[in-house]
């Protein structure tokens, strides 16, 4: 188990030290519910308020931030950043991941001719096909299935269940959790030529995943009709997403839980799309777009713009609309004024 003092902690965090340097740290929680012997973070005015009455005695915070006096023996730690400070102490107390031995599991079944590389670790009851290729450090958890024709980069980890499918491509330095499919068929069917029934699309295309990926865990990501469904190098997609066929999805994105993106939408460089929000299908969303939670979007969004309501539009926009339904109460009572003053049929003139 780690342990520091808070001028170890300063020194990690690359900060500026207030205080007692020699206070153990043995622990990181949150302001409310620390210990005396853990470290706690405050990022903003509302956790700052709670430092006064915190039993923690030892506190990360912004640069300027402006906390209560405490009495009793305290170090402060001043960062630029206390959210990158609060994920290298979190590093730091992260328990030792639960990960198979490096070999094949004796119940794990591997095919003759796919490829493996040094060092990796596959599982009870993992199963890995024909053709596939595995890269140095590679990590396949418990129960999962690799068909035919997949390769996995170097260092990538796959959680329990993951279910890649064939001939999809994943790359280095990938986190799948638990319960992740890729490359299931995509959705998509056509009315039969007699009006009775839908007859499916076949889908033919792959799956491709860039390096530094992260996928959260019931995620499912489907294969390209033609072509290849595009995940692109250090975008981060959480719980139980939906990404449909042929999308593109660029660089360091972020797309929070229950997103559902609909087929061959493209998604420019460092957008973030809020949780449950919908996409449309065919659409263009450019660079550095800021989608809202619960947000319906059915058309094209340009770059560096930020989004919001069913149906999505640009921000000032909606909010403006927002500020007038919420009025309509008070101007239906002014309406209903005016009509019952005007029954007797008095004119404004008169």
């Amino acid at each position: 188990m780690a342990r520091f003092n808070t001028a170890e902690v300063a020194e990690r965090v690359g900060g500026t030290l207030e205080g007692d340097g020699s206070i153990p740290v043995e622990g990181v929680s949150g302001i409310g519910d620390a210990r005396a012997d853990q470290l706690t973070f405050a990022n903003d005015a509302n956790n700052a308020r709670l430092w006064q009455d915190s039993k923690a005695r030892s506190l990360v915070t912004g640069l300027t931030t402006e906390l209560p006096e405490r009495t009793d023996d305290v170090a402060i730690i001043r960062v630029k950043d206390p959210e990158l400070a609060m994920i290298s102490m979190l590093e730091a107390f992260a328990p030792e991941p639960s990960l198979p031995p490096v070999g094949i599991h004796p119940t794990a079944i591997v095919d003759p001719s796919a490829k493996i590389g040094t060092e990796a670790r596959i599982g009870p009851s993992c199963q890995v096909h024909e053709d596939c290729v595995l890269g140095d450090d590679v990590t396949l958890t418990a129960g999962t299935r690799l068909h035919r024709g997949v390769t996995i980069g170097s260092r990538s980890t796959l959680h329990d269940g993951v279910i890649i499918r064939e001939r999809c491509t994943i790359g280095s330095d990938v986190v799948i959790h638990a319960n992740v499919v890729i490359g299931t068929d995509g959705f998509g069917f056509r009315p039969s030529e007699d009006g009775n029934g839908l007859v499916r699309f076949p889908h033919i295309g792959s799956v491709v995943i860039e390096d530094d990926v992260e996928i959260g865990a019931c995620t499912c990501i489907d294969r390209g009709k033609f072509g290849a469904t595009r995940i692109g190098t250090g975008t981060k997609i959480d719980n139980l997403c939906q990404i449909g066929h042929n999308c593109d999805i660029g660089r360091c994105c972020v797309l929070c839980g229950q997103v559902g993106v609909a087929g061959s939408t493209k998604i420019g460089d460092g957008t973030m799309i809020g949780g449950a929000a919908g996409i449309a299908d065919h659409l263009v969303i450019g660079r550095s777009v800021s989608i809202g939670a619960r947000s319906g979007v059915i058309n094209d969004i340009p770059d560096g713009e930020t989004w919001v309501g069913t149906p999505a539009g640009k921000r000032s926009r909606i909010m403006r609309e927002i500020a007038a339904v919420r009025r309509l109460p008070d101007w239906s009572k002014q309406l209903r004024r005016f009509f019952s003053q005007n029954e007797d049929g008095k004119t404004d003139a008169e």
